[in-house]
């Protein structure tokens, strides 16, 4: 299979998948939304494995990496400013003090994962 058919089919996997997914969640049917997600996952899988193109290299992997850790620090920095800042008003909207709780915990898991996966890769390919 070529390249372009692969991203074809692959954008008409998501669409099926997505407005399943959509009728599922309106519907209120999350057995129905897992499996649908689950089943889109498969089939892109068994898809791909059909394609004899070259669809990912060195550079793509690099990209990707530079993109994610972007993406994560901005939202980690935005996470963390809402949090902190729904804290320090908590005495004039005491309901919005878990949700800065929440927050905060948030981007301290997120800094605790993400050291943890560091630390991981970098022994693994260090």
């Amino acid at each position: 299979m070529e390249k372009n058919t692969y991203q074809t089919i692959r954008t008409l996997i998501a669409a099926i998948a997505a407005a399943l997914i959509g009728s599922a969640v309106i519907m209120g049917n999350l057995l129905l939304a897992v499996i649908t997600l689950i089943l889109g996952v498969l089939i892109s899988y068994f898809v791909r494995k059909n394609v004899y193109e070259v669809t990912e290299d060195e550079r793509t992997y690099l990209v990707a990496g530079k993109a994610s850790r972007t993406a994560m620090l901005s939202f980690l920095t935005i996470i963390t400013v809402f949090g902190i800042g729904l804290l320090t008003m908590k005495n004039n909207f005491p309901e919005f003090t878990q949700a800065g709780f929440t927050l905060a915990y948030s981007a301290c898991l997120f800094l605790i994962l993400y050291s943890g996966f560091y630390f991981y890769y970098d022994k693994k390919h260090g």
